[in-house]
């Protein structure tokens, strides 16, 4: 058993050392090719890799397993926010879609994570300031909505809110491991961090057009983000207590 645990820490090590150089990467394409299709095809080929490594990771427990299926609307989601920006042609729609998948993935999330799941207190003051800083941006945001977009921000917002109430409340909650549920945590909120610049870039017009910075923020915070659940999708230890001691074939 040690054994194993040895083999899949050095293989979470080996999978954080190449998805945070592959970031660093993709912020010098950035910076290099702006929004050229040279940084576009880089950046979606890297989070179609980040699906097929998941998808090929061992996994003991079901919440790995649907961790994969979060990564699969992820790539959906990145398909229509960057992949068919390099079309000659504009895609009807495509940032909705894009939306859309990424509400797929966080709802995945929300229920791989919300084990031992209840409302009380603890939950209350942590989704307090997720909900805060969502109102504040929406309130700023909501006057350039149009269409289906602006019930799709909301919708969003409300998910994205749950979502990191559900990726925190992992660390009091005594499902997830010690190791697991900082992972989870520290995800989410980095996650939560980067969906809010991508929001400005959706809705605000001084944010539509290419901004350096913004997209450097964004690739510095999402990818190291998913890849830190790609580790817990490796976790072999993955259950806190005598949790650890259930195994189930993958």
């Amino acid at each position: 058993m040690l054994e194993v645990n040895s083999i899949v820490e050095k293989n979470q090590i080996r999978i954080l050392v190449v998805y945070l150089l592959l970031t660093v990467i993709i912020i010098i394409f950035d910076v290099l090719y702006q929004d050229g299709n040279p940084s576009l095809y880089l950046t979606f080929a890297v989070r179609l890799s980040m699906f097929m490594t998941v998808l090929a990771i061992r996994k003991r427990y079901p919440e790995q397993k649907l961790i994969v299926l979060a990564f699969l609307f992820t790539v959906i989601s990145d398909y229509y926010f960057i992949f068919v920006n390099t079309f000659e042609r504009d895609i009807p729609n495509s940032q909705l879609f894009g939306m859309i998948g990424f509400i797929g993935a966080y709802l995945c999330l929300i229920l791989t994570f919300s084990r031992n799941f209840r409302i009380g207190k603890p939950e209350l003051i942590t989704i307090a300031p997720f909900a805060a800083i969502f109102t504040l941006l929406f309130l700023s945001l909501q006057q350039y909505a149009e269409g289906l977009m602006y019930p799709a921000g909301i919708i969003l917002g409300i998910i994205l809110c749950i979502f990191g109430m559900t990726m925190v409340s992992t660390l009091y909650r005594g499902y997830f491991s010690r190791k697991a549920a900082w992972l989870i945590a520290i995800a989410g909120c980095m996650m939560f961090f980067s969906d809010l610049f991508v929001a400005l870039a959706l809705y605000h017009p001084d944010f539509k057009d290419f901004l350096l910075w913004r997209e450097i923020v964004v690739m510095a915070t999402y990818v190291p983000a998913w890849t830190l659940l790609m580790l817990v999708a490796a976790e072999e230890n993955l259950y806190s207590g005598i949790k650890d001691r259930i195994t189930i074939s993958g």
